[in-house]
């Protein structure tokens, strides 16, 4: 064998290694990525239901002092007609 295929066939495998070691930790990596996604989601989810809960617990007590305050108007409407 020549030196110059010697070169090629070594600078070859070199080339083949690095890319199958490169596949390998991109997959470590998806796969790492996804298991924190799924946790993400997690925490996401369990911190939105309270929030949720709070705010239509807010929603609600807007509209009762709405319809408090509904019931004063009616009556300062009629003290001023009389």
């Amino acid at each position: 064998m020549d030196i110059t295929q010697i070169v090629v066939v070594i600078s070859l495998l070199a080339i083949s290694t690095v890319i199958v070691v490169v596949g390998v930790y991109l997959t470590k990596l998806i796969k790492d990525l996804r298991v924190t996604i799924n946790e993400t989601n997690q925490i996401i989810s369990s911190v939105s239901r309270p929030v949720s809960s709070f705010s239509e617990f807010l929603m609600g007590f807007k509209n009762g002092f709405t319809i408090f305050n509904s019931f004063f108007k009616k009556d300062k409407k009629e003290k001023d007609e009389s």
